[in-house]
């Protein structure tokens, strides 16, 4: 069959401005997005850029955006893409620096990031007898986030990526998780320090896309939720996500529904008079839309009283 592939380029060494380019190649029913990439590269354009290594859907090295989704192209049949007409558009993932056509910078997309949780274990004391046994039950459930193959999809998927490229994202935080669940690890404190501060484990909004995108089913979501209860029973050390948590648990404790403006004047800190002046422009337009009415009143919902005594039971439950 005859399929047209439109191609993202971009050369630093001419111009460096993004463009595309256009080829018509005849390929089998059956063939993949890199069987394309690898018949336009050899018979065509020698020029064209892409990674591929594997070539069996385990690496990937070689994921691209096919038709604006995000595949490895050497799993990806042409044919699953060609059903509204005979045409792919090839484009290198969302918001990643791109070195030359559909090849980008892994290093900033994820090795940085992975190599900053510190991707390794530190024993408490070294094995008497050279090894450090643990029992299978206990390295189950780190076996499935070991099984990760770090292809970038659970980053490509994150919803925070695209607004801050420096969250660490999920790939980088599964690697943490491994080693801060690992009965052996014995700096857990200090690994945290990195984990729980800015562009880290608060800053997932759990939207749990990076879970949809997760092809071995590891669930980084889940992980990074686990990460936060870790971090909430050792005390959270980010003293603005502390106040965060203090202002929401007080004000559906108080009234049995939160009350936003306070959440947002207490997580910044009552005495920062620089961080509730940038809620300023926020506040002026919750007001125009009728979110902040003046005055503010927080009254409580009926059956508030019952939502408090959840709260006195937890409190009870955990002294």
């Amino acid at each position: 069959m005859e399929v047209t592939f439109k191609i993202y380029r971009k050369d630093p060494e001419k111009d460096g401005k993004p463009g595309r380019s256009t080829h018509a190649v005849n390929i089998p029913a059956d063939a993949t997005v890199l069987d394309g990439l690898l018949k336009i590269r050899d018979e065509s354009d020698p020029t064209l850029a892409f990674r591929a290594s594997c070539c069996r859907g385990y690496c990937g090295d070689c994921m691209i955006r096919v038709n604006g989704r995000a595949r490895f192209s050497c799993t990806a049949k042409v044919s699953a893409f060609t059903e509204k007409g005979p045409e792919l558009s090839l484009d290198p993932l969302r918001i990643v620096p791109v070195i030359k056509d559909l090849v980008f910078d892994w290093d900033a997309f994820m090795w940085n990031k992975i190599k900053a949780v510190k991707p390794w274990l530190e024993p408490a004391e070294p094995a008497s007898d050279g090894e450090n046994v643990v029992p299978d039950a206990q390295m189950k459930d780190l076996r499935k986030a070991m099984s990760c193959y770090y292809c970038g999809m659970c980053d490509e998927g994150c919803t925070v990526l695209p607004v801050d490229f420096n969250f660490l994202g999920p790939a980088a935080l599964t690697k943490a998780y491994r080693f801060a669940f690992d009965p052996r690890n014995r700096d857990t404190r200090e690994r945290f320090a990195v984990l729980e501060g800015p562009k880290g484990i608060w800053d997932c909004v759990h939207c749990y896309e990076a879970d949809e995108h997760c092809p071995r089913g590891i669930e980084p979501t889940k992980r990074i939720i686990a990460l936060r209860d870790l971090a909430f029973k050792m005390g959270i050390k980010n003293e603005k996500v502390a106040r965060h948590h203090q202002s929401f648990a007080a004000s559906v404790k108080e009234s049995g529904w939160l009350d936003e403006g306070r959440l947002a004047i207490e997580s910044e800190g009552l005495t920062n008079i620089k961080g509730l002046m940038k809620l300023l422009p926020t506040a002026a337009k919750a007001m125009m839309r009728g979110k902040a009415p003046l005055p503010y009143l927080h009254a409580k919902r009926p059956g508030a009283d019952k939502i408090k005594k959840i709260f006195e039971k937890g409190e009870q439950e955990t002294k």
